[in-house]
């Protein structure tokens, strides 16, 4: 069967940008030349439409393009036509800015893997082999993305991870003062370093990088947050890239209230705090997760009226435990066998992740 795969980029709304009639006779041409024929009509025939929207006094656009793919080998490269015409309008100044968020729209997109795997391999070749991920919104709508990893699932539902909510206090102190003096660490990174600590709370160093070491930097930092960072240099910073995290990631990685995103292999999902409360329902005493085990209903009851983790008001509430395993069942945390509930096959893998759109991405590494 062939796949019609709808596709909407949004772009930074901007004060200065006006949709004249040379910007729409030039972006019709270059339409054209990016025009894929469906036998459709409108949007989905193959030639891409451009819209406006007014965002507070400025203006955004939005395109919107169908491609239509007979043969899964041809998916990819239908694709990756639309992405290249949507790089090229941002460089070519026919949109309002640069690219906010793309959305793709195909039937049953969370579960079709194998055409997945073609929009990131269309992403990866339309933007100099970025990696993406995908926002599940509904079951047909994904939004793409990248992500930040953090740690595995069951690494923050036990925290003992590198991440540990006993330095949240720390991090809100120096996050607080770098914001407060802007200009006075405006030539300097600042990150933090986690070190695992064996049976222990994990040890954390705050580190500066920049051009050259300055004691002025670290007298500051620790007068006011009795926090001295230790200086890394360019080189050695890069070499070690990965054993240094942003203030912000570790922010979000080490919280114990709110939701979390969670990668399940290619697609991100939110996680809300009471779907969190009833996954602790299938791990042990020493929360260990009991991965294969099949839970009935009345057990998994009997466990959530003790379970510290949900909230006392919801504890005796089958309707609670109802509302809740069905969102877990329809987003693939949980299955549903003969015998009872389980966690899903690969439940050890997930990760705990931040979800971003493609604009805020790009602001983060900027």
């Amino acid at each position: 069967m062939p796949t019609v795969f709808d596709i909407i980029a949004h772009f930074e709304p901007s004060a200065h940008f006006q949709y004249s009639r040379k910007v729409r006779n030039e972006f019709s041409a270059l339409a054209r030349r990016h025009a894929k024929v469906t036998w459709m009509l409108g949007r989905y025939g193959g030639t891409a439409q451009m819209q406006t929207d007014i965002q507070g006094i400025g203006v955004a656009t939005r395109m919107e393009v169908g491609r239509l793919a007979f043969r899964t080998s041809s998916q990819a490269a239908l694709i990756q036509s639309a992405f290249e015409l949507f790089e090229t309008c941002q460089e070519q100044g026919l949109a309002s800015g640069r690219i906010d968020r793309i959305l793709v729209h195909f039937a049953k997109a969370d579960a079709r893997p194998r055409e997945r795997e073609s929009i990131r391999r269309a992403f990866a070749g339309a933007f100099a082999g970025s990696d993406c991920s995908f926002l599940c919104h509904d079951r047909n709508l994904l939004e793409v993305g990248q992500c930040v990893v953090y740690q595995s699932l069951v690494q923050y539902l036990r925290e003992d991870g590198l991440y540990h909510s006993a330095h949240r206090n720390r991090i809100e102190i120096v996050r607080r003062h770098l914001q407060q003096e802007v200009g006075r660490y405006e030539n300097y990174k600042f990150y933090v370093r986690p070190q695992p600590v064996e049976g222990e709370i994990p040890k954390l160093d705050f580190c500066y990088t920049g051009a050259i070491p300055d004691r002025r930097v670290e007298a500051f930092l620790e007068g006011y947050t009795e926090e001295r960072p230790l200086f890394v240099s360019p080189a050695d910073f890069q070499a070690q890239r990965s054993h240094f995290v942003e203030l912000n990631d570790y922010e979000r990685a080490s919280r114990r209230f709110g939701g979390l995103w969670v990668l399940l292999r290619d697609i991100v999902r939110y996680l809300q705090p009471q779907q969190i409360g009833v996954l602790y329902l299938f791990f042990d005493d020493q929360l260990q997760p009991d991965l294969g085990r099949s839970f009935s209903w009345e057990e998994l009851f009997a466990r959530q009226r003790n379970s510290p983790y949900i909230n006392r008001a919801s504890r005796n509430s089958q309707t609670f435990l109802e509302i809740v395993m069905e969102t877990l069942v329809h987003n693939r945390f949980v299955s549903l066998t003969p015998e009872g509930f389980v966690l899903t096959e690969g439940f050890e893998e997930f990760k705990h992740v931040t979800f971003y759109q493609l604009g805020e991405y790009r602001k983060r590494l900027q």
